[in-house]
């Protein structure tokens, strides 16, 4: 498996993001009354009810497994075939016109300590073809250590390839936070600096894998694109940043080996 290389730059992190961290250290009595504040004003959405599993039938069927944090579990909708998981896996039905099963694993605020002390097991329970990951959002927004997460992310993508030896892995990029119309500053400017100096450091890593790739930051996001939170997607949201993984995927030949199959 090769995957055509990224068209998007991969410039390592400045100085300003790096510093973001100690910054936010100094400033944890603002930081900590700010995101009080945004708990508070913002409704605490439910995952996605269960089944976090389904299919769409048809010949030469590909399995797609999801791993990762809310974006993974659905928050922002109330029906589980409208997240990211089920709208990538029937894109890509549409797409193809193959069979695609898929299943999510993870859960809401998790970290990617947390996924691999809890939720490693159960993603290489079963066979995948394509995993995609979205993680990382709570790793910069609780303002995890760099290079801590780093190591992490290190661990997830071996273990991942490790467990599916076959399958491509699809990583999404963090969000970009400045974008968040929720999230006052300084807290804005400091969460997205932090998650711009994880993002900058694991996307060599992924990237250098020829079995993995990191899709391209979002440039804005439009009107509807978050759900009534201001700050997990809504159906229409999760169904654009499924096809555009899908499409970034396709364009990069990322599931070319998968026609063999």
């Amino acid at each position: 498996m090769t995957l055509h290389p990224t068209s998007h730059p991969m410039r390592p992190p400045s100085l300003a993001h790096k510093a973001a961290w100690p910054v936010a250290l100094g400033l944890s009595p603002l930081l900590y009354a700010q995101g009080k504040w945004v708990r508070k004003q913002s409704p605490r959405l439910p995952h996605a009810p269960g089944p976090w599993e389904g299919e769409a039938p048809g010949p030469e069927p590909l399995s797609v497994l999801g791993v990762g944090d809310s974006t993974i579990a659905g928050v922002g909708v109330s029906d589980p075939l409208h997240g990211l998981i089920p709208q990538f896996s029937l894109a890509l039905h549409n797409s193809t016109q193959r069979g695609v099963s898929w299943r999510s694993v993870g859960e809401s605020g998790a970290t990617s300590k947390e996924i691999l002390a809890r939720f490693l097991a159960p993603a290489l329970a079963a066979p995948a073809d394509i995993v995609m990951v979205s993680l990382g959002a709570n790793d910069a927004k609780n303002l995890k250590p760099l290079g801590a997460t780093i190591a992490r992310f290190e661990r997830l993508i071996n273990a991942l390839h490790d467990g599916h030896p076959q399958a491509v892995l699809i990583f999404s990029s963090l969000p970009a936070f400045y974008l968040f119309p929720t999230l006052p500053q300084p807290l804005r400017s400091i969460i997205y600096a932090h998650s711009q100096a994880i993002e900058r450091s694991i996307r060599p890593l992924i990237e250098s894998r020829p079995f993995a790739m990191m899709s391209p930051p979002p440039t804005e996001y439009h009107d509807e694109f978050f759900a009534s939170d201001g700050f997990h997607p809504s159906e229409i949201g999760y169904r654009d940043w499924a096809q555009w993984a899908l499409d970034d995927a396709l364009e990069r030949g990322a599931l070319e080996h998968l026609d063999a199959r």
